[in-house]
């Protein structure tokens, strides 16, 4: 059973294995009519010798026109099907670079290739069916896969693009599948032009340090101020009941919320949290997500810095000091193909990812996917005392993260989403999942 609806790249082992397998039937043909038929021209002579010799060639005629009519079937059902006896005993598949049956013309061309490999006996068969390993992309195709255009699977691994729809099945079926008019959907076809997929890409939004999460998920503070307008002292509750008229008095207005664990500028300070003023937060006991490791939290929602002399502090009130959680300082990537990267700071993953001009990253990660659905920098990662904010660089097939235990959530380009630990992040038609390092 597979274990993955990701594509996997048959191991050169298998490949060599499916295609020995292959050989047993032409192999016994042959070697039966020789055994049965050659003894008797060695122990005859004169008469008897020609009339032998004469078996063994009707022999090996009926044996030649067996392997015939086997290679053939198999040629028929391996352009069609992708199968052939080895390919079935191993669980692999031949298929076009498209996830689509290869066709009679390029199987014929892969065993032409292989054939013509032979003129150095068995070494040369052997180095062209092993050839996949020299190839830097991920060991997916060996030199006659190259020439013919064909990919050979391993469905026992993962899926199988024949009878999952191509390349880009796993969009029909996968949980968390995509929504018609998204790219890769069947209605929706994955030549739709790239401006009618996603906004542009803005450059000034994805390079360079994240300092907001748009749609973060929060409610609007009801008279919260907007950023950059003036605070204006919000009015208190207006008093039910009449009674003796006091001076009011003014009340501090609640600060805008920050985003969770957002990453913020270098050396900029995080905004303080809900009812807490600016002043409190400032100073060297502010912690990296924006709070004052001095400060005392009354719980009626009052906040002034810890002053044992001050006599307002001897109230009876309940005091909570606050505290800041120790976040992971490095997750661990594991990603569908086997590879495993420890991050600490940020990240490019894609093709052949590159830092746009004045971008700075920690690690860049190539991943080559043989489905092309992974674009040559496909994601941004920066690492959270929480998990990874996820951003996605204007890719071609798009991104999402489930949530452990969640639903998948499609990325709108260049705005972050947080991947907790446990959250898988899905690019293109691959994925990787969030741990602690």
């Amino acid at each position: 059973m597979q274990k993955t609806l990701n594509l996997v790249n048959a191991p050169a082992g298998k490949r060599l294995a499916a295609w020995v397998i292959d050989q047993i039937i032409p192999a016994l043909a042959v070697g039966i009519a020789t055994g049965a038929t050659f003894p008797a021209v060695l122990d005859s002579a004169g008469v008897a010798q020609q009339e032998a010799l004469a078996t063994f060639t009707m022999a090996l005629l009926i044996a030649s026109v067996v392997s015939l009519a086997y290679t053939v079937w198999l040629w028929g059902w391996q352009a069609s099907a992708g199968k052939t006896p080895g390919n079935l005993v191993l669980g692999l598949r031949v298929t076009s670079e498209e996830g689509t049956p290869a066709g009679w013309g390029p199987i014929f061309l892969r065993w032409v290739i292989i054939s013509v490999s032979g003129v150095v006996p068995v070494i040369g068969s052997i180095l062209m069916l092993l050839s996949n390993i020299w190839d830097t992309n991920h060991q997916r195709q060996g030199w006659h896969d190259k020439v013919a255009r064909t990919l050979v699977v391993d469905v026992n691994t993962g899926r199988n693009p024949l009878t999952s729809g191509g390349l880009y099945g796993p969009s029909t079926f996968a949980p968390g599948a995509l929504q018609p008019g998204d790219p890769g959907h069947p209605e929706t076809g994955v030549s739709v032009p790239p401006a009618s997929r996603w906004p542009a890409f803005n450059p000034a939004v994805a390079a360079g340090p994240i300092t907001s999460v748009p749609g973060a998920g929060h409610a609007a503070v009801p008279g919260a101020p907007q950023p950059g307008a003036p605070q204006q002292p919000a009015q208190p509750p207006s008093d039910p009941f009449p009674g003796p008229t006091t001076p009011p008095t003014a009340w501090p207005a609640p600060a805008v919320q920050p985003a969770p664990n957002a990453p913020t500028a270098a050396g900029a300070a995080a905004p303080a949290p809900a009812g807490v003023p600016a002043s409190a937060t400032s100073g060297a006991g502010q912690s990296s997500a924006g709070y004052n490791e001095n400060q005392v939290v009354l719980v009626g929602g009052a906040a002034e810095t810890a002053n044992p002399g001050d006599p307002d502090q001897e109230m009876g009130s309940t005091q909570l000091r606050s505290q800041v959680s120790a976040g992971p300082a490095a997750v661990r990537l594991r990603f569908d193909d086997g590879q495993s990267h420890e991050l600490a700071g940020s990240a490019l993953v894609g093709r052949n990812p590159a830092a746009a001009a004045g971008e700075t990253v920690d690690l860049l990660i190539p991943f080559a996917d043989m489905g092309r659905s992974v674009s040559k920098t496909h994601l941004h990662l920066t690492v959270d005392s929480t998990g990874v904010w996820v951003t996605d660089r204007n890719s071609t097939n798009g991104s999402g993260v489930t949530p452990l235990g969640g639903e998948r959530q499609r990325l709108d380009p260049g705005q972050p989403v947080m991947a907790a630990v446990g959250a898988t992040v899905h690019f293109g038609d691959r994925s990787f999942t969030v741990s602690a390092a």
